[in-house]
């Protein structure tokens, strides 16, 4: 198996860990519901609130993503580099186009075309889907305002959530343990990435 290095600016460089082929297709998956285009706040809503279901019910990253508070609510932050174009292109280019504010499907996705997604990834998308796809983005951000005690607000800026943050916000008793095991597995997977 050939291991191909991705591209990043070296101030978007995501963490390391991320899954940005998983990420760039539950974009595409979003898109493709949503008659092939959606709004960038609205999908980047239905993501984190993909990840955070994914967090609440497996008590794992879906993701691997680094988490943000700014001010239009949480965010997966590579992922929302992914859908602005500033990292691994030469993925994100084969699922989605951005069009301003619009972001594009390049095509309708068969599930096979999506193989990088579990189906119990998908699940959890078409339960997002199913809850909030009637939501305006401005309705998905005031509810991750409200909904999401791990949020901060902020006038401007960021500030880090931790997997910790998300896990102690929806009643986990194991949130320490699982930033651990987070944090044990973006290391080895430092130290193998190092010796390719």
């Amino acid at each position: 198996m050939t291991t191909r290095k991705l591209s990043a600016p070296s101030y978007a460089e995501p963490v390391i860990g991320f899954r940005s082929r998983k990420a760039a297709q539950l974009c595409a998956w979003f898109a493709t519901h949503s008659d092939g285009c959606i709004e960038k706040l609205k999908l980047i809503k239905l993501v984190y609130l993909s990840e955070r279901t994914h967090l609440s019910t497996y008590e794992d990253s879906m993701l691997r993503d680094e988490l943000y508070s700014l001010p239009h609510g949480p965010i997966c932050s590579s992922t929302l580099d992914g859908i602005n174009g500033v990292i691994h292109k030469e993925i994100w280019d084969d699922y989605i186009a951005r069009n301003g504010n619009i972001v594009v499907s390049m095509k309708k996705f068969s599930r096979p075309e999506l193989d990088d997604l579990s189906d119990i990834e998908i699940d959890i998308a078409e339960g997002i889907w199913s809850r909030f796809r009637n939501m305006t983005a401005s309705q998905i951000r005031n509810y991750t305002h409200k909904n999401c005690p791990e949020y901060t607000e902020l006038e401007s800026g960021r500030l880090p959530i931790s997997y910790r943050d998300v896990l102690r916000a929806i009643g986990s008793d194991n949130a320490d343990i699982v930033e651990q095991d987070l944090a044990t597995m973006r290391k080895e997977e430092q130290v193998l990435t190092q010796t390719l």
